[in-house]
């Protein structure tokens, strides 16, 4: 126990933070267990009896496949249960001094050869067989392989076949129908800026609960995603999810609440770390094909994979192939705005004079009116060709070397509709015009995204690695319009609207951009996992190790966007900006008793000149065998990202700004309010985000073959990195720009820590599995109920609810399937609770008060998927996605009746799948 506490106290680095508990006695961990086994494939049925008894266990899935279990039943130990599962198989049972269980397939008979056998010492062990499966282990939200039993972090996790049933198409549509996930689509995204006809890229992001996508980190096999280079002004930097194909996917492992002191900055309200497959069992295909029920928005999918898994050698080998169809707005009649903009000349006086030239489709009685919505696409047109190669070679003695690349290129384009701008006239009159002499304003986006890593490991031992990563973006744009050529023409007798435009000024007029950006990251790692000796509830755990990043941002917009000769967008400046960050980390795992684990965990980051300390504790108790109690609570932080330390999104008019105490006087006033104009700039003096989280969790497993969790998530952002608006100048100075007289002016608006966000949410999982002699029935259900969301910034120090609007109160989602021999069948229910249909900050307005509409309903919609197995190695799949084509409700102004984050566009959708292995 002396030389136990000597290595602890060298090993213990920032994690000087234990306290002394009590141990209590170990309790009997192979007592009988009721096991309920599907009969069928050997590989489920073996990560069943590992799932209900909660036992590791080695196999190669690859080795097992092609051998079936007759299914068990009845309350056996664990080994005994495990010995008539595999009885008349031609399969090997082994264990280890430590208690896991190996099961590995005897190969036929061979003719006679010399002893060259692999001797006894050679049986596969945990720590010396890289291509065996432990299950369930899932490191997510620890770097210390562990157990279910052992987690002191509730991890979600999201099956291959899980995914395979869901019928979604993307890993995008598959996270964003998560329960408390908010998905921005490509087309949202891209009207992210200064303007929405010079669009920012087209990245597909998601974010936790809320909290937006800078406080959720995306990883690839626990490495960060690159950021997406082209910048979302809103937003920041966002997480590109377009370019990694659901058919390259393992599993998808969710953590909620802040895990800094794991994996650093951005993980503050939660992690999602995407698994990538690294085998496959022989080659394999896939063809996919769907389409609406409207007889539009055609997918087409062609998927091929291939690998091998012996001795030495392990490698995975996939490409994808993927194409949709564009779907334009006027394709669905619910899709419109109910506020339309007037064409033609609004005078000072409040007199409307319709466009002589009102284009066709806007004439009505009352005027020339024009309705946004109806142009923007619903579904941009794409093309995404992506390949994934994994490869692992064994040099013997527990280490390994491996290599993996991801390569993606993607084309998009979409619709905007024609820019639609004012031009205000010398008198103070207006022009409302839409420039359709111009054509539809049609961006596209090529996006080329390459991910190499490499490393050597060791098992039991330590890992180090290098990654280079690379997300390169083109945006070109048709149809923006160019202000100088434009007031030329305005001065030469041109009146938008009202007479006609000459055909030899319309390519000086409408030019062509084009905007670069990119992204390059260097990760390297090393870092080691030892076990310290033995505790009364087993072998005391540490991690430990270094991180290495930079980072480096590029972008190079049209000589138009930097020189402002484009309407409605503002000057921006050719960048390239690269910073470094480094951390060290440790984690210790301490079993104090058999039903008691205590998990330590401390990061200190160095980031962009900025030194961050990330702590975590987490405590589990399990007081019976069928219940767990989980507490864990820490501090995460968020550096300003080099796309943040820039300017915010840009106010293209005078600002009436009411009078306070806390002005100076007006250089211009009218009607009581202080008229001034506004600049954006760009604040490098920003600093790094902080938060604070903490979880109680409770899970009750009375049964092998049921689960039922409850979670409780508090996230605490503060210094939150936000947008100055015009009222902020009534408290802060350093907005003001006066002029000689001492009189405001001029606004400078800039990104500022001026924020605070609070997030509370209960999070339900129930799991329920039935076996029964001809298959298997499953009920899962997961649910949130989001308690708080809410907003305090520095100008007021009020709160601003959050709650209700873009995040719904309550989510859920609910799935009933059945897996026979032949074949299988899933019913998804996804159910959305109403949100507001106004502005966080503001009320209802009082025409939409008067109308009812200040509530857009809950949404019900339910998906079926059907599977059939045809002959030994094809399976075809028809799956229906919102099967009572349920229309999107939205009555927030702008959105065109339709939440992009939550709703289906297209509705009723037919997929048909075709599966070979």
């Amino acid at each position: 126990m002396e030389a136990l506490i000597r290595r602890l106290r060298r090993s213990a680095l920032c994690l000087a933070l234990m306290a002394a508990m009590p141990a209590m006695a170990a309790a009997d961990a192979g007592g009988p267990v009721d096991y309920q086994v599907a009969r069928g494939p050997l590989v489920q049925a073996l990560r069943e009896w590992s799932r209900q008894g909660d036992t590791p266990l080695l196999f190669d899935a690859r080795e097992l496949a092609g051998l079936d279990s007759a299914g068990l039943r009845g309350t056996l130990p664990p080994q005994a249960a495990l010995e008539k599962l595999l009885r008349g198989l031609p399969v090997k049972l082994a264990s280890s001094p430590a208690g896991i269980f190996t099961v590995r397939r005897i190969e036929a008979p061979r003719p006679p050869a010399p002893p060259a056998a692999v001797p006894p010492a050679r049986v596969p062990q945990p720590a010396t067989a890289p291509e065996v499966e432990l299950a369930p282990v899932h490191v997510t939200g620890s770097r210390l392989p562990r157990t279910s039993l052992q987690t002191t972090m509730v991890v979600d996790v999201i099956e291959r076949e899980d995914i395979r049933r869901s019928g979604y198409g993307s890993l995008f549509d598959l996270l964003r129908h998560l329960p408390g996930m908010n998905g921005r689509p490509p087309v949202d995204a891209s009207r992210d800026g200064d303007s929405p006809y010079l669009p920012g890229g087209a990245a597909a992001a998601t974010s936790l609960d809320g909290m937006g996508p800078r406080a959720t980190l995306f990883l690839v096999n626990g490495r960060r995603l690159p950021r997406y280079p082209m910048v979302s002004l809103q937003q920041g930097a966002l997480t590109d999810l377009g370019g990694i194909p659901l058919s390259f996917v393992e599993r998808i492992e969710l953590v909620r609440g802040g895990a800094s002191a794991i994996y650093g900055a951005d993980a503050m309200a939660g992690v999602v770390n995407i698994v990538l497959r690294d085998q496959a069992d022989g080659p394999e295909a896939m063809l996919q094909t769907g389409i609406s029920n409207q007889g539009d928005g055609a997918q087409y999918r062609m998927q091929a994979a291939t690998g091998h898994s012996g001795e030495g050698d392990d490698w995975f080998l996939g490409i994808d192939l993927q194409q949709a169809d564009h779907v334009a707005g006027d394709r669905r009649d619910w899709h419109r705005e109910r506020q339309r903009y007037p064409i033609g000349l609004l005078t000072r006086d409040g007199y409307y004079l319709p466009a002589y030239l009102c284009p066709s489709g806007m004439r009505e009685d009352s005027g020339c009116w024009y309705d946004s919505s109806r142009p923007r696409s619903l579904q941009p047109a794409s093309a995404t060709a992506a390949m994934y190669t994994h490869w692992r070679h064994d040099a013997g003695n527990g280490l390994h070397a491996y290599a993996e690349l991801r390569a993606s290129h993607a084309r998009q384009r979409y619709e905007l509709g024609p820019t639609a701008a004012a031009l205000r006239l010398a008198g103070g009159d207006l022009i409302n015009h839409v420039f359709q002499e111009g054509g539809i304003v049609r961006p596209t986006v090529r996006s080329l995204e390459l991910d190499l890593a490499a490393g050597l490991s060791r098992d039991g031992g330590w890992d180090a690695g290098l990654s280079r990563q690379r997300s390169e973006t083109t945006l070109s744009t048709e149809g923006a319009v160019r202000t100088s050529r434009l007031l030329d023409a305005v001065a030469d007798g041109y009146f938008p609207g009202f007479t006609p435009l000459d055909p030899a000024l319309r390519a000086q007029l409408f030019p062509r951009t084009r905007n670069r950006g990119r992204t390059d990251q260097w990760l390297a790692w090393w870092g080691l996992r030892r076990d310290l000796g033995q505790l009364p509830g087993g072998a005391a755990q540490l991690a430990g190790g270094i991180d290495l990043r930079h980072e480096t941002w590029t972008s190079r917009p049209d000589r138009l966007l930097e020189d402002g000769e484009l309407a409605l967008g503002l000057p921006t400046g050719r960048r390239r900006l690269s910073r470094q960050s480094s951390a060290a980390y440790a984690e210790l795992g301490l079993p104090l008793a058999a039903p008691l684990r205590l998990d330590l965990a401390a990061r200190l980051d160095h980031d962009a000149g900025e030194l961050s300390f990330s702590p975590r504790a987490g405590l589990r108790w399990n007081p019976s065998p069928a219940w767990s109690l989980l507490l864990s609570g820490g501090r995460g932080y968020r550096a300003p990202s080099l796309f943040e330390r820039r300017r915010p999104p840009g106010y293209f008019a005078t600002e009436a700004l009411p009078w306070s105490p806390g002005l100076p006087a007006c250089a211009h006033t009218a009607d009581n309010v202080c008229l001034v104009d506004v600049q954006v700039i760009e604040n490098t003096g920003v600093k790094a985000e902080t938060s604070r989280n903490q979880s109680l969790g409770a899970i009750w497993n009375p049964r092998p073959d049921l689960t039922l969790s409850l979670t409780h998530n508090r996230v605490e952002l503060r210094n939150e990195i936000l947008a100055l608006r015009p009222a902020d100048a009534g408290w802060n100075a350093d907005t003001w720009l006066l002029d000689e007289h001492g009189r405001l002016q001029s606004l400078r608006l800039y990104f500022d820590n001026i924020g605070q966000t609070v997030s509370r949410n209960w999070v339900l999982h129930g799991d329920y599995v039935r076996a029964v002699p001809a298959g298997q029935w499953r009920f899962s259900l997961d649910a949130i109920h989001q308690q708080a969301l809410r907003r305090r910034e520095r100008a007021s120090g009020r709160w601003i609810d959050l709650l209700g609007h873009a995040t719904p109160g309550m989510a859920g989602t609910a799935a009933l399937q059945w897996q026979g021999t032949h074949w299988g069948s899933a019913l998804h229910a996804r159910y959305a609770g109403s949100t507001r249909a106004w502005q966080p900050g503001a009320a209802c307005p009082s025409t939409q008060r008067g109308d009812g509409k200040c509530g857009n309903p809950t949404q019900l919609r339910w998906n079926l998927h059907l599977d059939r197995r045809i002959g030994a190695r094809m399976t075809a799949a028809l799956d229906i996605l919102n099967l009572l084509d349920t229309k999107p409700v939205n009555y927030l102004p702008g959105n065109g009746g339709l939440s992009t984050g939550q709703d289906d566009p297209l509705g009723r959708y037919f997929q048909l799948t075709l599966q070979f292995h």
